[in-house]
């Protein structure tokens, strides 16, 4: 069989790729591909994990009678929050561990002791958020 420059030839030796070819009548196309809507997704790697492994968060994971628990090399109180609050946050969509639990308890330990230093860095949460 010869190849065919247009498939939408009308030729009966070109093969019909084309559904609403003249000659279309008895040929299958098949169905539309699957949309794969509520597949799993994979994710991009966060800032809150390329942070983490570099070494920036003043962090350590702690074992104690009750499970595990932040370290904090420093007082939370003495974090800047405009910093670090937005990595936690961005770390919200990390699902391994230790990521999924720095993330989760940083926020919150950091919105527990934050006080009046959480109020002017909630416009910078609102795009990691949205990721979620």
């Amino acid at each position: 069989m010869a190849t065919c420059v247009n498939p939408y030839s009308i030729k009966a030796d070109c093969p019909r790729t084309h559904a609403f070819s003249v000659k279309a009548e008895k040929t299958d196309v098949g169905g539309p591909p699957q949309s794969e809507a509520f597949g799993v997704r994979p994710t991009k790697p966060t800032n809150f994990r390329k942070f983490y492994e570099r070494g920036d968060f003043p962090i350590a994971l702690e074992f104690d009678a009750r499970g595990l628990k932040i370290a904090w090399k420093v007082e939370i109180e003495k974090l800047d929050y405009h910093h670090y609050l937005p990595l936690f946050f961005d770390g919200l969509c990390e699902t391994e561990h230790p990521f999924e639990f720095f993330a989760r308890q940083g926020i919150h330990d950091m919105l527990e002791h934050g006080g009046s230093k959480i109020l002017p860095v909630i416009p910078q949460l609102i795009i990691p958020s949205r990721m979620l």
